[in-house]
């Protein structure tokens, strides 16, 4: 289904909750043509995707159940940009969790991300947009059993636990040596590097982990990040420790 098959299908349709009470989703306009021209002018690059602008033009978003909000004008709103520098925050749960769509530098849309705050953890959620409403739509159709709920209750916490795609710089530098360059600039041993590259949903890294209010930096073209260890005081022996390696 195209984007807009997806959104008018949402817009007629009557979905029942966990509770069994029926509902339906409060749609806003779309945007004019000078609204338009305006929020492009914020986005990276001063470039609105095509398909954003289709479907920006038949609704800025809408008010629902589970995601309580969701919108598509929301650039630059997701207040972590050390982890994704530009962005939509398509939408949020009402508890400090959100789904975000990143932009790379061109304004061009790639994946969608689960940012949870409890635990501190980053998720690809979706590959596209498009991907993203219908992973909506199969919420809003069964609302026990659907990948929103999954990534949200479940697949944060197993990143949290088990601390995967993350490693310490030297441990990545020695099988990734074309990252020198871009390391070299991240002095010491205190340093983690998230590697999301494989690039399928549910990869994340538990970036709170590393202590808060740390350093985190992303890469300008790869899902690679540099986060900064302040929960550890003792370099690479702390590392260890926090990575289960002797």
């Amino acid at each position: 289904m195209t984007n807009l098959e997806i959104i008018q299908q949402l817009k007629t349709a009557t979905f029942t909750d966990e509770d069994g009470e029926d509902y339906a989703l409060e749609f806003h306009a779309g945007l004019t043509d000078q609204a338009i021209r305006e929020l492009q002018a914020q986005f990276p690059n001063q470039t609105l995707a095509p398909e954003l602008q289709e479907i920006l033009t038949e609704t800025r978003g809408w008010v629902g159940y589970g995601p309580e909000m969701v919108a598509f004008d929301s650039i630059d709103e997701f207040g972590f940009d050390y982890l994704i520098p530009h962005s939509i925050t398509l939408g949020h749960d009402g508890f400090g969790n959100f789904w975000v769509l990143d932009l790379d530098s061109q304004g061009t849309p790639g994946k969608v991300y689960y940012a949870c705050h409890d635990p501190a953890v980053l998720v690809i959620h979706s590959q596209s947009l498009n991907e993203y409403l219908q992973h909506l739509l199969a919420f809003y159709q069964g609302p026990e059993k659907n990948h929103l709920n999954e990534v949200h209750d479940d697949t944060v916490w197993e990143v949290w636990k088990s601390l995967p795609n993350a490693s310490p710089k030297q441990e990545f530098l020695e099988s990734n040596p074309d990252f020198n360059r871009f390391l070299e600039a991240f002095e010491g041993e205190n340093w983690t590097v998230a590697d999301l590259r494989m690039g399928q949903n549910k990869l994340g890294f538990a970036w709170g982990k590393f202590g808060f209010n740390q350093k985190i930096t992303r890469h300008p073209t790869e899902l690679v990040w540099v986060i900064e260890n302040k929960k550890e005081k003792s370099g690479l022996k702390g590392l260890k420790r926090l990575f289960g390696r002797s």
